[in-house]
């Protein structure tokens, strides 16, 4: 889109960028002359087609707007066509208007040359409009023509306007139906055959049909495409409805103007990418109050039209009652239009019990955990219109892994919202702004941070059942390490081993008879033999379980172990102990000394304390008066740990503090499918004894 610094092209863009200021000017002084002559015409005795008086700002008031949104498009965004299609239809509306004014004030009295030529322009510039909506709806936001059915009827619906535009150039009169005094103006290259009615049927068949092509468009684009073309399929529905009974008002033509601005606004909006805000405000109320008056107006025709069914002519007191119900009929339908137009654009922002209820019953419909949050985000996606969310989780590595729905590529802007659950971060629920918003609602923003709520529980459930089919996928893997370890140790040495041993005592036993010496050498080398292997058992169901908890149980095991430690460790627990699943002692035993083995090497502390509790479950915590004051990194000893606590259902904290490091463990007293039946709670804490059962070196 931008070229590159030092690029050939930069000349070509800010000569692009020259000639859109020149186009805008000359626009600008067309329509400030057809101003000033409509001024000057006010009291003009003569017509051209004996028009309405307000028929010259059915021209200035389109100028105006196309000059506007051609020369900022053209001047910041000059490789877009778009521009360069409103500023030519601002030309051709400027054409018009100083055009037929210059005729009319030349004839009123004054017989000034030029009317002709004036009149042979303005026939050339007003039909430019239609060519330019025609080529807009069919090519937005792209710049090209759709593919398929819908592209070849955009290029018959373009090249019906474009047919009907030549009824300016080439027609025998540049003004249909003139009145006398501009009958004898003939347009000079007009061709006599051309048929007059050519404008009448081209123009609408080529509009209707591009009408239809930009509904097609947007009932069948997806993502962003379809946010924008939301809008001009609106307007284009509202155009063809609201038409006829808005002419039929007060100033009607200049009112039937609206819709060309408000198309103005979203094409603006959209190509400046969201450098325009606030265009969601204008579009909704504009639509709010054309379709009540539209309303309004309906209800008073009909209110008249009854009352000359039954013979009252207008004007009489029952048309007093007509105008107040038309008046007493406002509010209501300003209510439920605003509603109308607030969930056609926001989806159901105004009614949050609604987003919620939707929320809700995707989180009740989830039939995986793959498809919850995704589930969850895309009925809030649906609910609220929003273009695109997401859900960023934080991982324990600090990893942040997202989840979204909808269309992401080219939003402007996002508004994150926290998720929190049980006082724990976890991440931020993530939204995109609509088209030509700056911010969201103060309601939306509310109804946000309840729906970020829910959605944290859910994240949280998420990650909680990730880690845990990952913890067990890490248990099975490593139960089965274990076993091909254990294998190994088993073939590769007491097997060896034992049959060297074996065929010794074999060789003895054939030598005992004959050569006692050397029978004595060979059992002394088995029996070295069966030393060695007994301590490779030793060690082998040291490795599996330490003999010393069955031995001294946990609190003995402990001390024994924590007797050796690199610095002094204060052991607190009760005298009492209950009976443990096996699973849940080796685990608060390879807990406890895991962490004291981490603060030995890794916090120069002096001096740690371990403190074990009873209750419901059974608490163990490990403080040290460490110097570590930033977070924990996830290493091997602090994930065995989070992997011990998961599987056993306990829960577990771990990091830095003011006055040190602190881990913090609560495992279950009692396991499904345990030998050690369920025992009922003990006191938080009986007679606990505290020892110093390690010391420095």
């Amino acid at each position: 889109m931008f070229p590159r610094r030092g690029c050939v092209r930069l000349p070509s863009r800010t000569a692009r960028r020259l000639l859109a200021h020149v186009l805008a000017l000359a626009a600008v002084m067309l329509t400030v002359a057809g101003v000033a002559l409509t001024i000057a015409n006010r009291h003009a005795a003569v017509t051209t087609t004996g028009q309405r008086p307000d028929s010259p700002w059915t021209q200035i008031v389109p100028a105006a707007g196309f000059i506007i949104a051609g020369w900022l498009l053209a001047t910041r965004r000059p490789e877009v066509v778009f521009g360069w299609l409103a500023l030519a239809a601002g030309l051709g509306h400027g054409f018009a208007a100083a055009g037929i004014e210059w005729a009319l004030f030349s004839h009123d009295g004054r017989h000034l040359p030029g009317a002709g030529l004036a009149l042979f322009a303005a026939g050339v510039g007003e039909p430019v409009e239609p060519v330019v909506m025609a080529t807009t709806w069919a090519a937005f936001p792209s710049g090209r023509f759709p593919p398929g059915r819908i592209g070849r009827a955009a290029v018959v619906s373009v090249a019906l306007c474009a047919a009907g535009w030549t009824t300016g150039p080439l027609g025998r009169h540049t003004i249909p139906h003139p009145t006398p005094e501009f009958a004898g103006l003939r347009n000079p290259l007009g061709i006599d055959a051309y048929p007059d009615w050519g404008a009448a049927v081209l123009f609408p068949a080529g509009l209707l049909l591009g009408s239809i092509v930009m509904v097609l468009r947007w009932r069948r684009a997806r993502g962003r495409e379809r946010q924008v073309l939301r809008w001009l399929g609106v307007v284009n529905i509202g155009a063809v409805v609201l038409t006829p009974v808005i002419v039929a008002l007060p100033a009607g033509e200049v009112l039937t103007s609206i819709g060309t601005m408000l198309l103005l606004i979203v094409v603006v909006a959209v190509v400046l990418a969201n450098q325009v805000y606030g265009v969601d405000v204008v579009l909704n109320r504009a639509l709010v109050y054309t379709l009540l008056a539209a309303f309004v107006a309906g209800v008073y025709a009909a209110g008249v039209g009854l009352l000359a069914l039954l013979g009252d002519r207008a004007g009489g007191p029952w048309t007093v009652v007509a105008s107040l119900g038309a008046a007493f009929s406002l509010a209501p339908a300003r209510s439920r239009i605003q509603r109308s137009i607030n969930r056609f654009l926001y989806g159901h922002r105004d009614e949050p019990y609604t987003v919620v209820s939707q929320v809700a019953s995707r989180l009740e419909a989830a039939g995986s955990v793959e498809q919850l949050l995704p589930g969850l985000l895309e009925a809030v996606v649906e609910a609220l219109r929003l273009p695109w969310a997401a859900v960023e989780m934080l991982g324990d590595s600090g990893v942040t892994r997202r989840i979204s729905h909808g269309d992401g590529t080219g939003r402007a802007g996002t508004i994150q919202f926290p998720l929190v659950h049980q006082g724990r971060d976890i991440g931020s629920l993530v939204v995109a702004r609509r088209v030509g918003e700056a911010e969201l609602d103060s309601r939306e923003s509310r109804l946000m941070e309840h729906i970020a709520g829910q959605l944290a529980a859910a994240a949280s459930n998420v990650m909680l059942t990730e880690d845990l089919i990952r913890s067990r996928e890490r248990i099975v893997s490593a139960t089965e390490e274990e076993r091909r370890r254990l294998r190994r140790d088993l073939h590769d040495g007491l097997g060896p081993v034992l049959t060297a041993a074996a065929t010794k005592v074999d060789a003895a036993r054939n030598l005992a008879g004959r050569d006692l010496p050397r029978a004595d050498d060979l059992l002394g080398a088995v029996r070295r033999d069966l030393t060695t292997a007994l301590d490779d058992l030793r060690r082998l169901v040291h490795a599996l379980r330490p003999p010393a908890l069955d031995d001294l149980g946990l609190l003995g095991a402990l001390r024994e172990h924590l007797r050796h430690s690199g610095i002094p460790v204060t052991l607190s627990a009760p005298d009492t102990m209950p009976e443990l699943p096996a699973a849940v002692e080796i685990a608060g035993y390879r807990i406890i000394t895991e962490a004291v083995a981490n603060v030995t090497r890794h916090a120069h502390a002096s001096h740690c304390v371990v403190s074990i509790e009873w209750g419901e479950r059974m608490t163990v915590e490990i403080r040290d008066d460490g110097t570590a004051r930033t977070a924990w990194a996830a290493g091997v000893g602090l994930t065995s740990m989070r992997e011990r606590v998961t599987a056993l259902g306990g829960r577990w904290t771990a990091g830095p503090t003011p006055d040190g490091g602190r881990v913090c463990v609560e495992l279950p007293l009692s396991l499904a499918g345990s030998a050690v039946p369920e025992q009922p709670p003990l006191p938080a804490q009986i007679a606990a004894a505290t020892t110093l059962v390690g010391a420095a070196g």
